[in-house]
């Protein structure tokens, strides 16, 4: 473009609508329609649809599969224990909410009870 204008960046958002086939997800992700099979079989992504040729895929299952992609080469992870890894992930993540809600609610109290004093 003329003058230093970038071009302008084409966004995706990120959600749950299932719109990606089996061989999108796989040609989006660059990995096996096979790699793709196992992920779905350990629960690491949830297509929707009965069977690999009605399956769809939502941005999150994109999102989830390239995590899933950069675990297996960097740390040479099969998808059990990508999907352990990804369990884990989730709990400290739960745990994180858990504390935040405790800090708080604890803060919360500790200013009423500073309010009560002479």
């Amino acid at each position: 473009m003329a003058n230093g204008e970038r071009e302008p960046m084409h966004a995706e958002a990120i959600g749950p609508a299932a719109v990606y086939s089996l061989e999108e997800l796989s040609q989006s992700c660059q990995v096996e329609v096979s790699w793709i099979s196992e992920l779905v079989a350990e629960g690491i992504i949830e297509p929707q649809g009965s069977n690999p040729s009605e399956w769809r895929f939502s941005s999150l299952s994109i999102v989830r599969t390239a995590k899933a992609k950069r675990f297996d080469r960097d740390l040479g992870l099969n998808p059990a224990g990508i999907a352990l890894v990804f369990q884990l992930l989730n709990q400290i993540e739960q745990l994180h909410a858990r504390l935040n809600v405790v800090a708080s609610t604890k803060s919360s109290l500790a200013d009423r009870a500073d309010e009560h004093l002479p």
